[in-house]
């Protein structure tokens, strides 16, 4: 009988979380609260009775619903049926700095099939822990005494510090202020094989916007 596994791995990519709407709420970062249903899955393992593994890729809107999802599957045909199994999660959303966000690009490794299906080495991208710090943002506004926003990209490190900050802000007098400020940002570090591993190539948009009021 065949049997249906499915192997998580997470990993980030260049495009930053878009901004959304304030709130109250603590910083968190995403995470499922609703588990995938495996129905579609078992049911492209019945119409194509082949193994194999699908990475899929997507991103976790504010709403905590996949979107812009993309499927690569060493069966092809089996693409739409993992396609519809993420699109049955559901997500708490990102929230940073009192904002919401998307959050950044998802991989998501599944394997399906027999035991003998490939099992790869999968990977795990850094995961927020702590973001930039109000309080930082705020002396930035201050100091320069106007709005802006920034599009940072940088590295986590194997020890989940950021490094290697481009904060390349508008107007570019908060660039000092908000590459301080990341470095105090912490993350559960990438792993690849199993180890922490140094993860380039992410990025994330700074709003800075004074409150409402002030």
């Amino acid at each position: 009988m065949l049997k249906w596994m499915c192997a998580v791995a997470l990993a980030g990519a260049a495009a930053g979380p878009a901004f959304a709407q304030k709130t109250d709420l603590p910083d968190r970062p995403v995470k499922l609260i609703k588990p995938f249903d495996q129905t579609p899955i078992k049911e492209g393992l019945t119409a194509l009775k082949q193994g194999g593994q699908c990475t899929v890729q997507y991103i976790v809107g504010v709403d905590g619903h996949a979107k812009d999802i993309t499927a690569d599957c060493t069966v092809p045909e089996m693409a739409p049926y993992v396609t519809r199994t993420v699109q049955s999660g559901e997500w708490d959303s990102e929230i940073t700095g009192g904002e919401f966000f998307d959050s950044f690009p998802i991989k998501q490794a599944f394997k399906f099939g027999t035991e003998q299906a490939v099992d790869p080495r999968g990977e795990k991208a850094p995961v927020l822990v702590t973001g930039l710090a109000q309080k930082d943002i705020e002396r930035a506004l201050a100091r320069v005494d106007k709005e802006g926003s920034c599009a940072m990209k940088f590295t986590v490190g194997a020890d989940g510090k950021a490094k290697d900050v481009a904060p390349n802000c508008e107007p570019a007098a908060f660039n000092d202020y908000i590459a301080e400020a990341a470095k105090q940002m912490k993350f559960e570090p990438g792993q690849k094989g199993g180890q922490p591993t140094e993860w380039p190539g992410l990025s994330t948009t700074v709003k800075l916007s004074k409150p409402k009021g002030s």
